[in-house]
């Protein structure tokens, strides 16, 4: 009975890495990485060096010391770096000095990152993609569904992109929102 078990895990464990190699073998798939501590973007740059084509998810923010304030780009997703290749050659992997190993699925297998998703995933931090359910309009009622005020009632003053601003009827207040914490009243 245990010689069953175990040809049967075998078989399940070789349909997996056949439905893995037949998944990468003729598109290029995205693969994740650990870095090693505050080796994202060093990493990157190994992975463009060698010629993979690599992203490290990131934002540009303002850190203040005492004796100045700086500009600088931060990681997204810390302590991670995605790359692309068309079938995963864990030379490369292991040449970068700045990666500790790969990301796997449940199963065991590398996780393979959907070209949707890593696109996705830049949209959102390039602040482009942004929808809303409603096309709002300046003089709408609306309703917050969020945050301190929630559930207060205002109307649109002005619009942007992603925010709104909105004068809270009860106490005359003026707010600036994203879309998506409002709904039309």
């Amino acid at each position: 009975m245990i010689i069953n078990v175990l040809k049967i895990g075998y078989k399940k464990m070789n349909y997996l890495k056949i439905k893995f190699l037949y998944i990468c073998w003729r598109i290029m798939c995205w693969f994740a990485a650990k870095t090693k501590i505050k080796g994202e973007f060093k990493a990157k740059d190994f992975f463009n060096s060698v010629g993979v084509n690599s992203y490290v998810p990131s934002y540009s923010t303002r850190k203040v010391w005492s004796d100045r304030i700086k500009k600088v780009t931060v990681p997204a997703i810390s302590g991670y770096v995605f790359f692309e290749l068309n079938k995963l050659n864990f030379d490369i992997l292991n040449n970068n000095p700045f990666t500790k190993n790969i990301v796997r699925d449940i199963s065991g297998q590398p996780a393979i990152i959907k070209e949707s998703e890593i696109q996705i995933l830049k949209n959102q931090l390039n602040g482009s993609n942004i929808n809303s359910a409603y096309n709002y309009k300046t003089g709408q009622k609306i309703k917050i569904q969020s945050g301190p005020f929630l559930f207060k009632k205002g109307t649109i003053n002005k619009i942007s992109y992603n925010k709104i601003t909105i004068t809270l009827e009860s106490i005359n207040l003026n707010l600036v929102l994203n879309k998506s914490s409002v709904v039309a009243a």
